[in-house]
């Protein structure tokens, strides 16, 4: 049974003693712990997280973004939903295409952004539409809204799309999409053979954020149940390996307490509740595991509770404690990014792991002073009464590995630099559209665009051109270098049946209320994280804008979601050394510190090297290559 209080040794270390004293004062520790995560969760439900991160990229998308936010207003008609509408047998010119299309449009231009019933009496004013205008052809009579590429209709019918803009930010946006996306809907199931497809920022944030959430949750219950399962091998035993969940749990919920309170004075992005969950279960689990692996086994080798304890806190527990801070000090080379998405994963990984670390050296030695031989209870059948602890597999492999130890090392070594090496053809950036899941039913529009006319529709390069204090766009020679520039884009553009061109059409144009800014939208004829789409927004920023408008000197900034991943690419590239020395440098002196060798510090930091190496390795052949994965 449980030992007195009295009956805990002090021990001899700040990691012991804490350890002890949470033993001395298991109740209070347990309890204390108990009502962190009643407060935790009652913050977490009263302050819901704020993730409306506010970043712009690095280098001149960024800058494109705060000029288009400063001249143009965030969110003011800089969000466009395309509609793409096909139909097997009839053309853009059949009256009932021309219907189908305008009665659509009209539609959604009366949608508000307020419950209808409330407003009935007001008028649709600027301030209560969801969307803010749209275009189709038979606005423009532009060849352009209609497919070029209408041969795949073997049966004579056409294709047209219509861009539909939305009022306010892409959170607003998202709040309000289900409802343009049933009017969508509706319009297709009523009309006579039209297959109608929607896709858009908002629409793929909104489909993809539910789907996330969706396959997160199994994902969740999945690796419980496994993480469950393979305690129990390890353990043998129901309760000693309910006691690692419970503890990964425990700091897995104030973690996210504590969150929600940060993230009211600095918004988080909202993956960062995934690296939360993952993070707390890997090192919550991991540092129980450690020490109740120890315990059990110095209980078994005949010591008493407290002795056993005492024991276990003083190897393994201190060994959780360094491994901790030193996953701390490396996850802290996050911040060294200077990207709003990096540092939010790296404070929520900080704040669990630190979490974790606190509860393996207070709330666990609570729980087993408290459960005592009972950790053993609820034994499972035939995996014997160590539960797995007496050598078994890994015993005998580690046997044949020291028998051999130079041989299997260079094997060892050999098949990870291996696995390492497609880290040479690492293709950094955001993935588009075309990784998205078939789930989502925004892709279906975005496959119709690039199958008639041009996925950068969805994601065009944005030029933005500025005329300063002193004059504005309409001035001459602006809109003569305008043109010249819009001539260089069409001239590329030109031959309409060939898909491998760079640019897409139609190019948009729009100047600011003040006259002293003029965005062009350019599409893109690729996927913003394919090659074509990095090499055109090359071409714009190294060739086109410089030969159109470097004589007179006006400044023009290439923007977009393709510009993004160029600069991003070049940030993460020019950072990336640094962040190595920094958390390489950290671990080797922890490492120093701790073992007082330097042979042992180095092999740790060679292995570590190899070990993620072979990781980036086979996530460049899995996800960027997509061996083993299903074509999409």
């Amino acid at each position: 049974m449980p030992k007195k209080a009295q009956d805990y040794p002090p021990g001899d270390s700040t990691i012991t003693r804490v350890a002890m004293f949470s033993a001395r004062h298991r109740k209070p520790v347990a309890l204390a712990w108990l009502l962190l995560v009643v407060l935790a969760l009652a913050a977490a439900s009263i302050a819901p997280a704020d993730t409306d991160i506010e970043q712009s990229p690095p280098g001149e998308s960024g800058d494109a973004i705060d000029l288009q936010e400063e001249r143009f207003g965030a969110g003011d008609d800089d969000l466009q939903e395309v509609v793409v509408f096909e139909h097997p047998t009839l053309t853009v010119d059949d009256p009932a295409y021309e219907q189908t299309v305008t009665g659509l449009m009209t539609r959604l231009r009366a949608l508000r952004a307020v419950n209808q019933d409330e407003v009935s009496s007001l008028p649709l004013t600027e301030s209560t539409r969801i969307v803010s205008g749209t275009v189709s052809h038979y606005d423009t009579g532009l060849p352009s809204n209609q497919s070029p590429f209408v041969a795949h209709l073997e049966s004579g019918g056409d294709a047209t799309f219509a861009l539909v803009s939305l009022n306010g930010d892409l959170s607003e946006a998202e709040d309000h999409i289900d409802d343009l996306l049933e009017q969508i809907s509706d319009a297709r199931d009523e009309s006579s053979g039209f297959n109608i497809a929607v896709g858009g920022d908002a629409s793929i944030d909104k489909q993809s954020e539910e789907l996330i959430n969706e396959d997160f949750a199994f994902a969740l219950q999945l690796n419980v149940v496994v993480t469950l399962v393979i305690l129990i091998l390890a353990f043998g035993a129901l309760l000693a390996a309910a006691v690692p969940l419970a503890l990964a749990f425990a700091a897995i919920i104030v973690a996210t307490g504590v969150l929600s309170l940060i993230s009211q004075l600095l918004p988080l992005s909202a993956v960062y509740s995934e690296m939360v969950l993952l993070m707390g279960l890997a090192t919550g689990i991991d540092y129980a595991l450690f020490v109740v692996s120890r315990y059990r086994s110095e209980r078994s080798a005949g010591s008493e509770v407290p002795g056993a304890l005492l024991t276990a806190f003083s190897t393994s527990g201190k060994a959780v404690v360094f491994a901790g801070t030193t996953v701390l000090l490396a996850i802290s080379g996050m911040f060294l990014v200077n990207d709003a998405i990096f540092t939010s994963l790296g404070l929520a990984a900080i704040v669990v792991v630190a979490l974790a670390v606190i509860s393996s050296v207070t709330l666990l030695p609570a729980l087993l002073a408290m459960l005592g031989d009972n950790v053993n209870s609820l034994r499972i059948p035939f995996l014997g009464r160590t539960g797995g602890q007496t050598g078994g597999f890994w015993g005998w492999a580690s046997d044949r590995v020291l028998a051999r130890p130079a041989v299997l090392a260079t094997v060892t070594v050999l098949v990870l630099l291996v696995m390492a090496s497609p880290v040479l053809f690492l293709n950094l950036g955001f993935n588009g559209s075309k990784s998205l899941s078939d789930d989502i039913e925004a892709k279906e529009a975005l496959e119709l665009l690039e199958d008639n006319f041009t996925l950068g529709l969805t994601s065009p390069a944005f030029v933005l051109v500025d005329a300063g204090k002193d004059q504005n766009v309409f001035a001459e020679d602006i809109q003569t270098d305008v043109r010249d520039f819009e001539a260089a884009v069409q001239a590329e553009t030109a031959d309409a049946e060939n898909r491998d061109r760079s640019f897409g059409s139609p190019i948009q144009r729009e100047i600011n209320d003040a006259g002293d800014t003029e965005l062009i939208r350019v599409p893109i004829n690729a996927d913003t994280g394919e090659d074509r789409a990095i090499d055109a927004v090359d071409r714009l920023r190294d060739d086109l804008v410089p030969a159109a408008f470097d004589e007179s000197g006006t400044e023009v900034h290439v923007g977009g979601a393709s510009a993004a991943n160029v600069d991003f690419k070049a940030n993460i590239i020019f950072r990336t050394p640094f962040v190595f020395a920094f958390v390489l440098s950290l671990a080797f002196l922890i490492l120093l510190l701790t073992f007082r060798s330097l042979v042992i510090a180095a092999k740790a930091i060679v292995l570590n090297l190899l070990s993620v190496g072979a990781a980036y390795g086979l996530l460049v052949i899995v996800f960027q290559e997509g061996f083993l994965l299903e074509p999409v």
